[in-house]
């Protein structure tokens, strides 16, 4: 079911961000720090679901990021 669909808040702390992806909130936050998730909305300590999808759709291969500079793409990638 889509986030659109359901009861759930559309901001979500790192927790729930964490048990939405299955993955533990280490993890979770490794991610966020190499760039593989997106940052939490300015200001806040929450994360956009919406922006969540976009970016597990874009490393699943189910969305291409035409915006991104090929360098930046390769930077974010291959960050250690």
């Amino acid at each position: 079911m889509s986030p659109a669909n359901d009861n759930r808040p559309r901001l979500i702390g790192r927790r729930e961000a964490a048990n939405y992806l299955g993955i533990a909130e280490s993890t979770f936050s490794m991610w966020v720090a190499t760039h593989k998730m997106p940052q939490p909305v300015a200001g806040t300590r929450r994360w956009d679901m919406k922006a969540i999808d976009a970016r597990l759709d874009e490393l699943s291969g189910l969305a291409a990021n035409d915006n991104e500079d090929p360098y930046e793409k390769w930077m974010r990638e291959n960050a250690s």
